[in-house]
């Protein structure tokens, strides 16, 4: 790879990072939040939804859109939207503006995050592609922790709404950095056939050092609209691998969100103070960084798919242990570590994968609805879990509960096929 190609790449992890500080951010001051505004438990299930719902609006509604317009312009109008979110956020006096504000900054998050893969794939070599994708969705992790760090810091030197300011501000100056070294996707520009294509695939391909081309290579065109790309998802050369994509992502971001959302509330709930909530929630990407390792090393030697399975069981694991020892903080700080390496690690195997099993005219579209579909579950389990624990649940009945959805997605996750299969 070129250090153009490796450029591009890195881009999307910083902005990918910025995602994991935006969305998660709510987690660590939940906390905080609940106890100056007096929240019920299934009243701050909703606000810890509410960025959910965003991002899966922006995963059905807008992702398509990159597939019609470009790659770069989506991500760019993207970073714009969750900047405001974020800004916005800091300035908000009660549950129901926050609550929008943060549907807002999902919106842009969702909208994004499928330009941002579909871009690493393209511009990764075949043999590190999938090495290229867990790598840019390190910066999801890596945002993450930086925001716990920045949460604790912003939070007593100058209140929670100084951390949503904070995570606007650096999130608007990826504007200017993606307009400047973000690239297009070559084959979303040969798929558009404009007057210029052939000069702009070709400086492109300058700066990768490849061979320029004399001509534009045969290419079906693709589909004019957005719902023309939706309906190929189920037709019937996709029908049973997007019913198995859909309900895997369905079925690991139940868990994951659950686990992301709820972790350092429920550490506060059992008697420990708010920094220890927070780094355990913290720990848990931490897991997830190295669960991107693991999937470097297991890649290499097993299939995408049986990767994953791998990472949900251990994940299943990680989780039924938690809910047995939530009053020993040592080991939830241990187990944190390895729901991270889990769960997490395994939505990223799930990202190359299903970039592995569609063509590239509708490769977009197919990563945006599965992270869509998958996120109504992921919307409904923070909000869910808020229900139950009004109800009296226990919080570690509630973990082993959310800790299935991971056992069945692993014998799922193996029935999907790629397309060279």
């Amino acid at each position: 790879m070129s250090f153009f190609q490796v450029r591009a790449v890195a881009i999307c992890l910083l902005i990918n990072a910025l995602d994991g500080f935006d969305i998660l951010v709510i987690a660590f001051l939940a906390p905080e939040i609940a106890q100056q505004w007096q929240l019920s438990p299934d009243t701050l299930g909703i606000l810890l939804s509410a960025g959910l719902a965003g991002m899966t609006a922006g995963s059905l509604l807008l992702s398509p859109l990159a597939d019609r317009y470009g790659r770069r312009p989506a991500i760019l109008l993207s970073l714009a939207v969750t900047s405001l979110g974020m800004v916005v956020s800091a300035f908000t006096g009660d549950l129901a503006q926050l609550t929008a504000a943060r549907f807002v900054t999902g919106l842009g998050i969702g909208a994004m995050l499928a330009s941002l893969t579909t871009i690493v794939a393209e511009y990764a070599s075949d043999r590190r592609r999938a090495a290229a994708i867990g790598f840019s969705m390190a910066g999801y992790p890596i945002g993450a922790i930086f925001g716990g760090f920045a949460t604790l810091y912003l939070l007593e030197a100058f209140g929670w709404q100084a951390v949503f300011l904070f995570g606007g501000l650096l999130t608007g100056l990826m504007i200017p950095l993606s307009l400047v070294f973000l690239p297009e996707s070559i084959e979303y520009l040969l798929t558009r056939r404009d007057p210029d294509t052939l000069e702009r695939i070709n400086r492109v391909l300058g700066k990768m050092n490849k061979p320029q081309l004399d001509r534009l290579p045969d290419i079906e065109p693709m589909p004019a609209t957005a719902a023309n790309r939706v309906t190929e998802l189920l037709a019937p050369a996709f029908r049973r691998q997007t019913a198995l994509v859909w309900a895997v992502f369905f079925l690991t971001l139940s868990s994951l969100y659950f686990a992301q959302t709820w972790t350092p509330q429920i550490i506060v709930d059992a008697g420990f103070d708010l920094s220890e909530g927070v780094s355990v929630g913290v720990l848990i990407q931490v897991g997830a960084l190295l669960g991107i390792l693991v999937i470097g090393v297991l890649t290499a030697r097993l299939s995408v798919a049986t990767t994953a399975a791998l990472l949900m069981g251990f994940g299943f694991v990680a989780m039924a242990a938690f809910s047995l020892t939530l009053g020993q903080i040592g080991t939830l700080s241990a187990l944190a570590v390895c729901i991270g390496l889990g769960v997490n690690a395994a939505v990223i195997a799930l990202y190359a994968l299903v970039a592995d099993v569609y063509p590239v005219n509708i490769r977009t579209t197919a990563i945006g609805w599965a992270i869509g579909v998958g996120r109504f579950s992921a919307v409904l389990s923070p909000a869910i879990a808020g229900f139950v624990l009004d109800l009296g649940v226990e919080e570690g009945t509630l973990f082993l509960i959310f800790a299935l959805p991971m056992l069945l997605a692993a014998g799922l996750v193996l029935a999907i096929k790629p397309k060279a299969a």
